[in-house]
């Protein structure tokens, strides 16, 4: 059998990646061509894949080797691992390589529409030479990316982990109420926990938030993006409950703001893994990040006033 001595060599594997390349290419002879193997191989795997699973998965006619309805269901589900595992070996391989010119910035979804592309140009002015490199991902994911090294600064809220991460504030923040402009509560100057009882909510989804307004029930949507879920209240789905340095950011999107009671205070901050020597308080980009964002706060509380 063909020799098992390259990257994820298990026979297990190895079978279930060849019969991938067989579905792909149609026959055994051209996965083997695919693969850099003999077609006597990939014959000899495709049995061991069909012995696994247990019958057969191809019939054979003169157009050549015809997969059956299960090995097309198989198929359709190995491909997907494989294309996860792929993007993972890229993920890590690149995460090794350093690039002098390259900084990655990670934030929430929201901040792709306004504040990261001002950042990114002003940054730019600063050091033409840089290739940047953005992540739009959840607070949980933003820290594992700056902790993990996949990003170089991050956009995020506290609490973090000061064992791990060093940060510059940029926002104090205050709870609000996210609503349709034609809202019911829309005129209401303050909006309460009491108000919103019997209400649909849009939220997030529950191990990625950390709202200190106790249970907000019901529940009409759940969703796992930081902002963009704004687009359901503009459609009149329900309310959400977010805060201002967030909800600033809403301005695509047709929603009134409101104040809510009771209150939970955010501090934002531009974040970065304590130690590195790219960055500090004081260092040239830190100020350029902590200069946008507080000249952008700035900029729409005057708009709005």
């Amino acid at each position: 059998m063909e020799e098992l001595s390259g990257r994820n060599s298990k026979p297990a594997f190895r079978s279930a990646q060849i019969f991938r390349e067989i579905i792909r290419n149609g026959s055994t002879r051209r996965a083997g061509r695919e693969l850099g193997i003999t077609q006597s191989a990939v014959s000899q795997y495709l049995r061991l894949f069909e012995d696994a699973v247990g019958q057969k998965l191809f019939t054979r006619d003169r157009r050549g080797l015809i997969p059956t309805t299960l090995a097309i269901e198989i198929y359709n589900r190995l491909d997907r691992y494989f294309e996860t595992l792929g993007r993972i070996e890229k993920e890590i391989t690149n995460s090794f390589r350093t690039k002098e010119n390259r900084l990655t910035i990670a934030a929430p979804h929201i901040l792709s529409f306004g504040l990261v592309p001002k950042i990114i140009l002003a940054v730019d002015n600063l050091d033409p030479s840089l290739e940047f490199h953005f992540k739009a991902q959840r607070y949980d994911e933003v820290a594992q990316s700056v902790v993990t090294g996949e990003a170089d600064i991050g956009i995020s809220r506290l609490p973090l982990d000061e064992r791990f991460f060093e940060w510059q504030i940029v926002a104090e923040s205050k709870s609000v109420c996210v609503l349709h402009p034609d809202h019911p509560l829309a005129d209401k100057e303050i909006i309460t926990l009491d108000d919103i009882s019997d209400q649909p909510q849009i939220v997030l989804e529950r191990e990625y938030t950390s709202t200190k307004t106790g249970s907000l029930t019901p529940a009409k949507i759940y969703s796992d993006t930081i902002g963009l879920d704004a687009s359901f209240v503009t459609h009149g789905m329900g309310i959400m409950i977010d805060n201002e340095f967030i909800a600033k950011q809403y301005q695509m999107f047709d929603v009134k703001i409101v104040p809510f009671q009771p209150a939970a205070t955010y501090h934002y901050v531009v974040f970065w893994r304590r130690g590195s020597d790219k960055f500090s308080r004081q260092s040239p980009l830190v100020e350029t990040f902590v200069d946008v964002i507080t000249r952008e706060q700035s900029s729409r509380e005057e708009r709005a006033g």
